[in-house]
């Protein structure tokens, strides 16, 4: 057998990295996620709770692959690295004391989303996330290599087989998403290259969009996104209302806005397009809102932060009311912004 060969025989260890990148990331979003869970939000702890069993799942059948096919496989191959490999059997039975821990404090949250509970929880994380941490680093700087060196690419490849074997279907693309999510673009194309066809086109068409939109749901930051999304549904109250106003009663309405004159006669057609632009606005608000699409609801409520804003500072260049532009204009400019910055801030967390 040549170099090329030999070397295109050698197991993908990189895949490694890709799913400790999946879990690194999971295991620091649980704990952020839990402590940060309104006590008595039950519905939100059984969304977290369910999402953290997943995790556990996953991690656990992806440790005992390991315990099965690769450890006794490279124990029985190396000699003075036998060390390594007996260290990363002793640090998968600390993983798994964490998770037995977590384990027993799942049940009692979700059924009580008590403080005391959910604090002993989200601690239990931190411990777990340390443990686990550790032993990812260890494995990737000193394990991977001997795998490299040891192992052929189907025995490698045999943990995947094994995951698959080990793993209900119902929870196989929720796992796949996890290690997925990050990974680049040629890191993606390798791992689905070793699933069927159908599962690729399925996870192409269906998995990953609804794994986007679960993930979105699970990490939101609700209270945030609660004060954010209450800030917007006024001002489309309020901007809608104001639209209507201008169409039905334009003079009146333009009194109040703060500048010390206003179109009369035919001239106020232009209130009236006024009018049409502001109901246009609240409209749009509404929308976003009832297709959920917070993110961009975010964005439109910065952008029109900037409305509110160029009110003030025209009715200030032309001598208006200072009390209407600060009082009214300014005071809704910050609203919205505000609204904008705490929708962005629950959705990107």
């Amino acid at each position: 057998m040549n170099t090329d060969k030999i070397r295109a025989a050698r197991p993908f260890t990189h895949s490694m990295v890709v799913i400790h990148r999946g879990l690194r990331r999971e295991s620091r979003l649980l704990a952020e996620l839990v402590g940060a869970t309104r006590p008595g939000d039950r519905r939100r702890a059984r969304a977290l709770a369910a999402h953290l069993s997943d995790y556990l799942l996953g991690l656990h059948n992806h440790h005992h692959g390991e315990d099965e096919l690769i450890w006794p496989l490279l124990l029985s191959r190396v000699d003075l690295d036998a060390d390594v490999v007996l260290r990363m059997e002793a640090q998968h039975g600390k993983v798994a004391a964490t998770i037995e821990r977590l384990r027993e404090l799942i049940g009692p949250w979700t059924r009580t989303a008590d403080a005391a509970v959910r604090d002993a929880l989200a601690a239990a994380l931190a411990e777990h996330r340390a443990v686990l941490i550790e032993h990812l680093d260890d494995e990737e700087a000193h394990l991977l290599p001997l795998a490299e060196r040891h192992l052929t690419e189907a025995e490698w490849g045999a943990q995947g087989e094994h995951f698959v074997q080990h793993t209900p279907k119902s929870k196989i693309l929720t796992l796949l998403g996890v290690v997925l999510e990050d990974a680049t673009p040629q890191e993606r194309t390798e791992f689905l290259a070793g699933l069927p066809a159908p599962a690729r086109v399925f996870w192409r068409l269906y998995g990953e969009r609804h794994h986007a939109a679960r993930m979105r749901r699970l990490r939101e930051d609700v209270r945030t996104s609660r004060t954010g999304t209450a800030i917007a549904a006024l001002t489309g109250v309020g901007i809608t209302y104001v639209g209507l106003s201008y169409l039905l009663d334009p003079v009146g309405t333009a009194s109040g806005f703060g500048l010390p004159a206003w179109p009369t006669g035919d001239e106020t057609a232009w209130l009236n397009i006024k009018g049409v632009r502001d109901l246009g606005t609240g409209l749009a608000v509404f929308a976003l809102l009832a297709a959920g699409k917070r993110e961009a609801l975010g964005w439109v409520m910065l952008a029109f932060a900037t409305i509110a804003a160029g009110d003030m500072l025209t009715i200030l260049a032309h001598h208006g009311s200072k009390a209407a532009a600060f009082g009214i204009h300014g005071t809704t400019s910050a609203a919205v912004l505000a609204s904008g910055l705490l929708l962005l801030r629950a959705t990107r967390r």
